[in-house]
């Protein structure tokens, strides 16, 4: 018989075995941890950058989603676009902003002032690239081509940061979206954007679908304070009243560029419209257009129908063009077309800036932003 204390003995010599042999095992399982961790260490440095094709099929490395915080545009489009995505990646501002514009972008409060590119302007790059930006956007309402691409590239040599050219078009703007939301890792928030673009665009021409061409409505977009400017239905400017289904009657060449083709009064007599349309605020012909007697022949006029967008924070239909054009979509095939369009403007104005701006409207500020005109 082993006597106790032999027993005692052989028990501590099998304890000491058994916890020497686990630290044997789990010397393997630290190592295999260490490698994980530093793949993972490696993996996060690999992912810095990323290679995206802009939207002018150029490939442009960029920080990642997760290391992008800033970025600078030199349009308003841009600008409004970068907004109502995430305004806390925004460098700064194209242009000073009006108290009432800051009223519904309450983001911008504090933002320094950078210029762009609009009407021939100029940025300040000092102070982009000053403000931490990593990426700037590219985004007009132009065609986008060879000269646009090569344009990129000569912006990107002289900021040495990248450039990235987004289609600003009207109708490009749900892939714009899109495209915007894998660059900064949105891409839940910009499908929603998308999606009302596309919505927008899909219903309106639903409803005019039904509409016999014999009741589409003629219309002259009058710009300038004399109102004796316009845009052809080919011109970007004019993009809002081409898909609302208005018959545009300036048979006028397009004015590269900025746009604005002077028109005498005469042809807009012989036009003899149905409809004008204009930009509310400064320099709006409006007063012009309702009061000066050798306006009123004009068919527009002498049956009032003579309108003014909304303009805040930015214009609805033009000048500058932005997400607020799809609203103003709406708004425009509702006033046009009253027989086949039924929105609830209120709601949808306030549907819209909760949406795209992330601000609250009362019914009295949705209606006092429509200038009367909501249903």
């Amino acid at each position: 018989m082993m006597k106790r204390w032999q027993a005692g003995l052989m028990a501590l010599f099998m304890s000491i075995t058994v916890l020497t042999g686990c630290g044997k095992q789990t010397e393997p399982s630290v190592q295999t941890s260490t490698k994980e961790t530093e793949r993972a260490t490696e993996k996060q440095e690999a992912a810095e950058t990323v290679t995206v094709t802009d939207m002018n099929g150029r490939s442009v490395e960029i920080p990642s989603p997760e290391k992008l915080t800033s970025v600078y545009y030199a349009s308003p489009l841009g600008q409004l676009m970068i907004y109502s995505i995430n305004p806390k990646k925004m460098a700064g501002i194209v242009s000073e902003l009006r108290p009432e514009q800051k009223r519904f972008l309450p983001e911008t409060e504090g933002m320094g002032v950078m210029g762009n590119f609009d009407g021939g302007k100029s940025i300040n790059t000092e102070e982009v690239l000053a403000s931490g930006a990593q990426v700037f956007i590219s985004m007009g309402p132009m065609v986008l081509s060879e000269k646009s691409a090569q344009g990129a590239d000569e912006l990107q040599e002289k900021l040495n940061i990248p450039v990235l050219v987004v289609n600003g078009r009207f109708e490009a703007r749900a892939d714009a979206f899109r495209f915007l939301g894998t660059v900064f890792g949105e891409e839940d928030r910009c499908e929603m954007l998308a999606q009302y673009c596309e919505e927008t665009l899909s219903e309106v021409e639903k409803g005019l679908a039904k509409i016999p061409d014999a009741e589409r409505v003629s219309l002259y977009y009058a710009e300038g304070e004399n109102g004796l400017a316009t845009e052809p239905e080919s011109s970007s400017h004019a993009a809002v009243f081409k898909f609302a289904g208005a018959k545009n009657v300036a048979a006028v060449e397009l004015t590269p560029g900025p746009g604005r083709t002077p028109v005498t009064l005469e042809q807009i007599l012989a036009w003899d419209p149905d409809v004008i349309f204009m930009g509310k605020g400064k320099g709006s012909p409006y007063a012009e257009i309702t009061s000066n007697p050798d306006w009123s022949h004009i068919k527009a006029v002498k049956e009032g129908r003579v309108y003014e967008a909304p303009n805040l924070p930015f214009s609805w239909i033009d000048r500058p063009p932005s997400v607020q054009q799809y609203l103003g979509l709406r708004y425009v095939a509702q006033t046009l077309y009253p027989d086949y369009f039924n929105y609830d403007l209120k709601e949808e104005t306030k549907r819209f800036f909760k949406l795209f701006f992330n601000v609250n409207l009362t019914d009295e500020e949705a209606a006092e932003l429509l200038g009367g005109t909501a249903s």
